[in-house]
């Protein structure tokens, strides 16, 4: 089992990466890097953070805490008890909504789908400057917290088409939300809780 010092120095600090492929020289911009101080390598994600930040809640940073930086799930060997989906909104009011999800189906294909490897750098890919969603993945183990684990990237810095299929056909559980307001965060209970999930092995 990882022991929350070891993933930390695990999650390497990942510069945004040049995304979106593409085939015209027109305005080209330079590959995404590789980070050599993490552990998988290759070409990292544009992103390793939500996309839209989440509501300034407590509650929901324990649920889905951004404290230490997602990585790899190549770069975690443990038992995971659960998994979590945190997915934020944004209202006609400008403000954010995220809605925690409990992985309730799915887990074993969407674990051996992120444990495939990043693809290799390649200087003569071009790619746009843009951003994708990560998609971020809370795995819970034993005795422990919670920890973000991103989806594997092609060559341009974006979660592959079979992480982005594993992480589609997930079967979510929506437990409780957040929002946030002008005066502070409305905590909504949508269901009882996280349900029990068989332990899963992650190599």
């Amino acid at each position: 089992m990882k022991r929350p010092a070891v993933l930390a120095l695990a999650a390497v600090a990942v510069m945004l990466a040049l995304t979106s492929c593409a085939s015209s020289a027109d305005s080209p911009t330079p590959s995404p890097s590789s980070s050599p101080g993490d552990i998988q390598g290759g070409t990292q994600p544009t992103s390793t953070v939500p996309l839209v930040a989440f509501p300034d809640s407590q509650e929901l940073a324990a649920w889905c805490p951004l404290d230490v930086e997602a990585v790899h799930l190549h770069q975690l060997t443990a038992t995971v008890s659960s998994a979590a989906v945190c997915s934020t909104e944004l209202g006609d009011d400008g403000f954010p909504t995220t809605t925690v999800s409990a992985v309730s189906g799915g887990l074993d294909e969407l674990l051996a789908a992120y444990a495939a490897p990043n693809a290799p750098l390649d200087p003569t890919v071009i790619c746009t400057l843009q951003l994708e969603d990560p998609l971020l993945v809370w795995l819970t183990y034993p005795g422990e917290r919670s920890y973000p684990v991103y989806a594997p990237v092609g060559p341009c810095g974006f979660p592959t088409d079979e992480a982005k299929a594993a992480f589609t056909a997930l079967e979510l559980t929506p437990v409780v939300s957040f929002t946030q307001t002008a005066t502070g965060v409305t905590t909504t209970d949508i269901g009882l809780g996280a349900p029990e999930a068989t332990a899963k092995e992650t190599t």
